[in-house]
């Protein structure tokens, strides 16, 4: 009888914490040409990092950890294009619908598969892999 009130506990539990990180994600879903993207709602300026001015530029924000990932900081990344102030968060399909034609869409669908391949930092060029990429097509 302990177990089965132990498992009902812990699926409460589970469940209500999921549904509290779900809300805390701070970000909308606007429609652009038929397409959901998510822009970031606008906090402060201080709350956003800026880690690589491009092609894009790319933010990243800190916000506390809570007990699952035992109290570590959740880095969560962003970019803009240089003539918007709006702030996407860093994903592969954000990045998609935003270049959606041409070579950027051919570049980004080719070279990276998930979204942690976007957060990779070449050493060798001081920048972004996602940046140095897009600044090659730009250049062409």
């Amino acid at each position: 009888m302990k177990t089965i009130t132990f498992s009902i506990t812990l699926l409460v539990l589970l469940f209500s914490k999921t549904l509290v990180q779900a809300h805390s994600f701070n970000a909308n879903k606007i429609l652009s040409n038929n397409t959901a993207i998510a822009v970031a709602q606008q906090h402060q300026l201080a709350d956003y990092k800026v880690v690589d001015r491009g092609v894009i530029i790319i933010y990243e924000r800190e916000r506390p950890g809570g007990k699952l990932n035992l109290f570590k900081p959740v880095v969560t990344y962003y970019f803009s294009l240089k003539d918007s102030e709006k702030i996407y968060l860093l994903n592969l399909e954000n990045l998609k619908n935003i270049y959606r034609d041409g070579k950027a869409f051919d570049l980004i669908d080719g070279n990276f598969r998930t979204d942690n391949d976007l957060f990779f930092y070449d050493p060798y060029h001081h920048q972004y892999r996602i940046n140095y990429y897009l600044s090659k097509i730009n250049h062409s």
